[in-house]
């Protein structure tokens, strides 16, 4: 359980759509507000030595004004460390030529090619209005990068008339990228 204190009553909107975990866990925490505080309460078991972001895209806003607490990020490691590796970069749409803003992209360990549609994925990022994509506080590792719609919230691909793309090589990411 994580308790998260604030100077200001805050409120909470659209925390399914804005909430973002990585490493991606198998059940979603349970988030809540009550007065100036916002409680994560985890529900899966942590990885050793592993790097957890919260983020909370723009759920959190000041109760009185309505002012929005942009993209903040809840940072903890369950090791010594907290891994500062990033992976940016765009995403277009092979038909137009342009960005597409529901697409998210996805980082998975496995090498193999049913990891896609079969396990959930270790990061995944949205887009922004331009097709950018921006991974932070990634473990160095060999990954698989793929983008695509997900329109069943499960971040798999699940059929053949999903939005898909994916990178034709494994990308590395090493400590100090």
């Amino acid at each position: 359980k994580i308790t998260l204190t604030f100077d200001e009553y805050v409120d909470l909107q659209d925390v399914q759509t804005n909430l973002t975990v990585s490493p991606v866990p198998k059940l979603n925490p349970v988030v809540e507000r009550k007065l100036r505080s916002i409680t994560i309460k985890l529900k899966d078991t942590l990885e050793k030595n592993t790097t957890y972001a919260i983020s909370f895209g723009n759920a959190i806003k000041d109760a009185h004004e309505g002012n929005v607490l942009k993209n903040f990020t809840y940072v903890f490691s369950t090791g010594n460390t907290i891994d500062s590796n990033t992976l940016s970069g765009k995403v277009l749409l092979a038909e137009t030529g342009r960005p597409d803003s529901t697409l998210i992209a996805i980082l998975h360990t496995s090498p193999e090619d049913s990891a896609i549609a079969n396990n959930r994925p270790k990061y995944y990022t949205k887009l922004d209005s331009s097709g950018n994509f921006h991974f932070r506080f990634l473990a160095p590792g060999t990954y698989r990068l793929y983008a695509m719609k997900d329109e069943s919230g499960t971040k798999r691909y699940m059929s053949t008339s999903q939005l898909f793309a994916f990178a034709d090589k494994p990308v590395i990411v090493a400590d100090g990228t």
